[in-house]
């Protein structure tokens, strides 16, 4: 399909998804099941949606030609939102245009010069038990003030809900600074 947005950000940029199967604009999912992608809920891990895209582009290329991708496009309704943290991605792009970024949060103002939400940490399953989480705004993995309290991740559990998928599959790469 063309893109569509599935929701904003908090700073009101879109977040936009796209649909690939055989029939993109028929909700076919009665008789084939859904799967959802997602990447860079952590802005710093641009190479998570550089694999998504280029999965995308294997499904797109092969289709017709290569019997598991065209099965797969046949057979089921495959959702992609590439960048999940676009303020992130865009806050990286603007102080380091060149590359290199190493912001990781989305870019919620949480007050006494402390910015960003860790998204990955902001969903209902598990939030608030500390485990890879913290309750400190400053911390890397600031899970945020409640559950879900992020539009992006809003966006993504209204969406989910909508499609309904069989499968998930949250794509993370490694950051540029560990290698």
């Amino acid at each position: 399909t063309a893109k569509f947005s599935i929701g904003p950000t908090v700073e009101n940029r879109q977040i936009y998804a796209v649909k690939i199967s055989d029939n993109p604009d028929v909700n076919e999912s009665a008789t084939e099941a859904p799967i959802y992608f997602d990447a860079l809920h952590h802005a710093r891990e641009p190479q998570s949606m550089a694999c998504m895209m280029y999965y995308i582009y294997w499904l797109l290329e092969n289709y017709g030609t290569n019997p598991e991708a065209t099965y797969l496009l046949n057979n089921r309704e495959i959702f992609f939102v590439p960048v999940m943290n676009v303020d992130g991605y865009v806050y990286n792009q603007t102080t380091n245009p060149n590359g290199g970024g190493n912001w990781r949060k989305n870019r919620r103002n949480n007050g006494a010069g402390n910015f960003g939400i860790d998204l990955n940490r902001n969903y209902d399953y598990g939030w608030g038990e500390n485990s890879g989480s913290s309750n400190d705004p400053s911390s890397e993995t600031y899970r945020g003030p409640s559950a879900a309290s992020e539009p992006e991740t809003q966006a993504v559990k209204l969406f989910l809900a909508q499609i309904n998928p069989k499968i998930s599959f949250t794509m993370h790469s490694a950051e540029g600074r560990y290698l």
